[in-house]
Parts: C-alpha cells; sequence; structure tokens
C-alpha cells in the first residue's frame, strides 16, 4: 500500500461543489491529480446516496476514497475499503413510517438503491432521482428489499421541530444531523467516524488530515481532522462552531501541498 503524507477530507454540496453548482471544475480534478502526485491522498466525504456521488469524480475515481452516505459505505477502486454500516430493519422501518406520519418524505440510501414512498412520486424534489436509474418506489416498507445505510427526510413544514422531535427518538442511537435548508438525515455513522477509519486503514496520522465542509453533518469530521476548514458560505448557525474560514478550497489545498 502507497504510503500518505496526509489526506484530504472533502465535503461536496456547497464545499467542492458551490451550491446551484452540478458538475465538478477541471481545476478541482487538477488539482486532485497534483496532490497524488505530491503524496496526498482525497477522501470525498458527503452525505449522498453512493450511485448519486461516484459519476460526479469518474475522471479520477481510482485516486481518491469516497465516503458515501455520511460515511455508511466507504469505496477505494470500485471496492469496500470497510464494511457498510446500516439501520437495522425493524427501526428503519419505525423512522420511515414516522416520518410519513409527520407529513416528511423518507428518502432511503440502501446498498443497493434509493427508495421512495410512491406518494412522493409526483414532487419536482424526487424526480431526479427516479431518472436517475439508480430509484425504487414503494407504498409500504415491506416492499424493501435492500440493506438500509441511512435515512434522509424532506421536510414540508418546520425542519427545527421535526429534528428535535427526532432527536428524542433516535438521536441516543443515531446521528441527526441538517445537511440542507430541508433536509436531515438519520445515520449510524459520521463523517467524523469515517474520517477515523480511512485515515487509520491507510496509516495516516490524523494530525495530517484536513476536512473542508459547510453543514451541519461536517462538523465531527472538521473536529476530528488535524485541521478543519468551514466555507465561508455556510449559515451562520453552523459558522457558530468557529473554524477557520476559507473561501477558496483550490487555493487553500495548492497552499497545504505546496508548503
Amino acid at each position: 500500500m502507497q504510503a500518505y503524507k496526509g489526506m484530504f477530507f472533502c465535503d461536496v454540496d456547497g464545499t467542492i461543489l458551490p451550491h446551484g453548482q452540478r458538475e465538478v471544475s477541471p481545476a478541482f480534478f487538477s488539482l486532485i491529480r497534483k496532490a497524488h502526485e505530491r503524496g496526498y491522498l482525497f477522501c470525498i466525504s458527503s452525505g449522498r446516496f453512493h450511485r448519486s456521488l461516484l459519476p460526479l469524480f469518474a475522471e479520477v475515481q481510482d485516486l481518491v476514497v469516497f465516503s458515501a452516505s455520511n460515511g455508511c459505505k466507504i469505496l477505494y477502486k470500485q471496492e469496500h475499503l470497510i464494511p457498510n454500516h446500516g439501520i437495522d430493519s425493524e427501526t428503519a422501518r419505525t423512522i420511515t413510517n414516522t416520518l410519513q406520519s409527520w407529513n416528511a418524505i423518507p428518502l432511503l440510501s440502501g446498498d443497493k438503491a434509493m427508495h421512495l414512498p410512491l406518494a412522493s412520486q409526483e414532487l419536482q424534489r424526487t424526480k431526479g432521482y427516479l431518472a436517475k436509474g439508480y430509484t425504487n418506489w414503494f407504498t409500504s416498507y415491506e416492499e424493501i428489499d435492500d440493506d438500509v445505510l441511512q435515512i434522509t427526510a424532506v421536510v414540508q413544514g418546520e425542519k427545527e421541530e421535526l429534528v428535535a422531535q427526532a432527536r428524542k427518538l433516535w438521536g441516543s442511537s443515531y446521528h441527526v444531523v441538517t445537511t440542507g435548508t430541508d433536509i436531515f438525515d438519520i445515520c449510524p455513522t459520521s463523517k467524523g467516524d469515517s474520517l477515523v477509519a480511512v485515515s487509520d486503514y491507510f496509516g495516516i496520522d490524523r494530525a495530517h488530515t484536513v476536512a473542508f465542509g459547510d453543514e451541519e453533518n461536517d462538523i465531527p469530521m472538521l473536529r476530528l481532522a488535524g485541521k478543519g476548514y468551514l466555507m465561508g458560505t455556510a449559515h451562520d448557525k453552523v459558522k457558530i462552531h468557529q473554524f477557520e474560514l476559507c473561501h477558496d478550497i483550490l487555493q487553500t489545498i495548492n497552499s497545504l501541498i505546496n508548503e
């Protein structure tokens, strides 16, 4: 196994991809190649389902580690780096049914596919998943033939109130974290856990890890990294954690690998 000087753990939406941008810039791919040549590894750390994450980085897929669904599924060179984390079937059923009773839409990230309730099919927000060819629709949880890794709630009301309720019900066993203006995740692991697992796997001292993120689900990763940067565009509620702000991820990483 190659020995690395250090590793960069980078969130995707709001970090590598500024809000509204859908494709990773060629400059970022060039940065990954340059860093690899100089002995640094990248981990793409996202709350996204893995089959929506991997195509974004197809150009450099063999040079990076993918930590999808907040660390539930970690892949390297198209193979599992460590075993998946998941939610047991009975709990996943309870969470799914409870979210629906709250008029929230449960998006289930499985090992094989994403699973969405048929009742949400007409909502524009979810049509994009269907178009990608990795979404299965269900009318009841019993129709899901897959291991559930993470459940994302799309909220149609007061998000903060529902997050608080979710934390009361499941916060002792699962990470309940906001990941956008109207969504939150319920996950058995965290980006911080995956940072520890990946750096340990490659024998990289955590003092030599650097993390970049912009949302609440990124905070564990920023805390456990040797250095954590919060994007300057992050919401003020996230900035209270007082990490150093990053306004240009390309420039910041370039400076670090050139030291």
